[in-house]
């Protein structure tokens, strides 16, 4: 009888229990951080209300899309070269140091990049003004934040050298540190100076958070043999190379970003950028914590993997699952008590954020399917497949969402995220079939079809319906939707019984 595809190849070590332990390490740290973000977002909803939410995220949209056009990529093209030189049998003193050349090239790079981006934050600080608020209001503030991409370039290349190493323990606590510390020092620059202290706060945060992940990186590759020259220029540049379909994806993704709030603040005020923002936050940004061992754990595998097609898809399918397991009853959950949720995250002001959450919510399912496959392309170092599908996704949303704002408002605006995470969804299962011979497990769809069917339910009757009709089916979604999660756990891994058994000597 001819093996599947989708089965685990003899001599795959990689178990269930291993995936779910970095989800876990990097979803707790994850989690840790959303708190604290949870703190800082509550501050800043209740001094400087939806507008200066909004000014914030659009801030943020401006250095961000400036930092992926200026960046190349390093932040991710420089993780597998570096995972190579470390993954040596022989590490070798010669070994060593061509691993400390690489890691002072992409210093080299970083620090390049950084400030050409930040350059040109300065040059263009007027014309972004005028094409985001329609005049010059706001050229001072913007010029302010040009050490934002500098600090950002930096951070991206040290973090790139961290899990290059594998150094995921430092990645956590710099994460931990960093959220720490930007609560720390926003809180009284808004107290004090309200919405003219965001740019010096947001300034201050990303420097901070720079100098802590330079601490831990410099522990475990010194600054002390970095050293810039013609060379190191030399011997990145393919690295810079593939890094050209990452930029293109990271710029379509944050220009559409950029063009969805600009449209936005155009067709309402800065008060509906600030609302769609905490929608996009508690649908998107919360639930992704899932995602977040994707690329420190799930991507070093798959590149590890794709050489071979059933070793490929069973990882591939592997980490769909346990996606699915875990995302699909937070969703339920969150679109159960989205009423509660928001006002108690952000403040009363932001109840109008409330239906476009629950609108959006399909679209984490969407992508808990998609993700893990969207990965193929750059395991397999193709970078224009990769742009190719971003490029559908980030033009339907470009297009979708400012459109469905102008017709039906916010909640319009969390079902085109949706629309577009479905057919997102199908272009990727669809071309990666034929590409890389990927095929979904068939044993994945009763479980995929039942976890959408619950979240279906759950948001039509939120939106819908009110009193104990509501309550009582979302409870009923809640608990079966959690059961079978932690049913298909439980058969999946030893980490139930590694637990009892803890809890039993105790």
């Amino acid at each position: 009888m001819k093996e599947s595809n989708n089965t685990a190849p003899s001599g795959q070590t990689t178990t269930y229990d291993h995936v779910l332990k970095y989800t876990w390490l990097f979803g707790g740290v994850q989690g840790i951080n959303m708190l604290v973000g949870v703190v800082r977002n509550k501050i800043v909803a209740l001094l400087l209300g939806p507008e200066g939410t909004g000014l914030i995220n659009l801030f943020n949209n401006i250095t961000k899309l400036i930092n992926e056009i200026t960046s190349f990529g390093i932040s991710f093209s420089a993780v597998k070269h570096i995972a190579e030189l470390r993954d040596e049998e022989t590490p070798s003193d010669e070994q060593k140091q061509l691993l400390q050349h690489y890691i002072n090239v992409v210093r080299t790079w970083s620090v390049t990049t950084g400030l050409l981006g930040l350059f040109i934050t300065l040059l263009l600080a007027p014309f972004i003004s005028r094409a985001t608020f329609g005049s010059e209001q706001y050229t001072a503030d913007i010029a302010i934040l040009c050490p934002l991409s500098l600090c950002l370039t930096i951070t991206g290349g040290e973090l790139a050298i961290l899990k290059g190493i594998r150094r995921l323990k430092e990645i956590a606590i710099a994460s931990v540190l960093g959220a720490i510390a930007a609560l720390l020092i926003c809180t009284p620059i808004y107290y004090y100076w309200r919405m003219s202290g965001i740019p010096a706060s947001l300034v201050l945060c990303s420097t901070a958070t720079t100098l802590i992940t330079c601490h831990f990186s410099n522990k475990a590759a010194s600054w002390r043999s970095f050293n810039i020259s013609k060379q190191l220029y030399a011997d990145g540049i393919p690295m810079i190379k593939l890094g050209i379909g990452f930029i293109c994806a990271g710029v379509m993704g944050e220009g559409t970003a950029y063009i969805t709030r600009a449209f936005i603040i155009r067709l309402g005020d800065l008060a509906d950028v600030g609302l769609y923002n905490s929608g996009y936050m508690m649908a998107v940004t919360y639930a992704s914590v899932v995602f977040i061992a994707i690329e420190a754990d799930y991507f070093p595998r798959l590149s590890a993997a794709k050489s071979d097609v059933r070793s490929q898809n069973f990882t591939v399918n592997q980490q769909i699952e346990v996606c699915t397991l875990l995302i699909a009853p937070c969703l339920v959950v969150f679109v159960t008590l989205m009423p509660f949720i928001v006002p108690l995250l952000f403040s009363s002001q932001f109840i109008n954020a409330v239906p476009m959450s629950i609108a959006a919510s399909f679209y984490m399912l969407f992508r808990a399917f998609s993700l893990p496959t969207a990965y193929l392309s750059l395991a397999h170092g193709d970078s224009f497949v990769y742009m190719l599908t971003e490029f559908v996704y980030d033009l339907l949303v470009a297009i979708c969402t400012p459109l469905a704002f102008y017709y039906w408002g916010l909640q319009g605006c969390g079902f085109a995220l949706s629309f577009a995470g479905l057919i997102y969804l199908i272009v990727i299962q669809t071309l990666y079939h034929r590409i890389y011979g990927f095929t979904l497990d068939r044993q994945l769809l009763p479980l995929c079809l039942l976890q959408l069917f619950l979240l279906t339910v759950t948001v039509c009757i939120s939106l819908q319906a009110d009193g104990p009709i509501r309550w009582g089916i979302n409870a009923i979604a809640v608990v079966v939707s959690v059961f079978c999660s932690l049913r298909m756990i439980q058969r999946k891994t030893t980490l139930a019984r590694q637990l009892l058994k803890k809890f039993r000597r105790r």
